[in-house]
């Protein structure tokens, strides 16, 4: 396993400005910072993500870039795995605010799942 993997936001995404779930026309979005996150979890202990020149990234971004994985990962795992280095508080804040309410609807739909699982 290697040490670690590099995600530079603003180099893949090509804008201070990081905004979209899906990419559209080609464009980077936060489904194309999820999925190399998620193709190098297994080879890199650590992955490291850079935000130097990117100013603010819109919440479904955040969500669909970061707050996803747990979908297929613990918040432990999450948490021991991906560094932010550089980030600032506003990026913290949002990264937070993405990662508690993403938390509320991976239970709800688990919920949902075992209700109608005993019906």
């Amino acid at each position: 396993m290697e040490k670690e993997f590099v995600v530079d936001i603003y180099k893949i995404t090509g804008t201070s400005t990081p905004s979209g779930r899906t990419a559209d026309e080609g464009e980077a979005s936060g489904e194309t910072i999820r999925q190399l996150i998620l193709d190098n979890w297994d080879q890199h202990e650590k992955i490291v993500i850079l935000f130097e020149g990117v100013v603010q990234m819109t919440r479904p971004f955040v969500d669909e870039a970061f707050a996803k994985l747990l979908r297929d990962h613990s918040l432990d795992a999450f948490n021991q795995k991906l560094f932010f280095p550089d980030a600032n508080d506003r990026i913290v804040k949002e990264l937070n605010a993405a990662v508690k309410l993403r938390l509320k609807i991976n239970q709800m739909e688990k919920d949902r799942a075992e209700e109608a699982a005993g019906n």
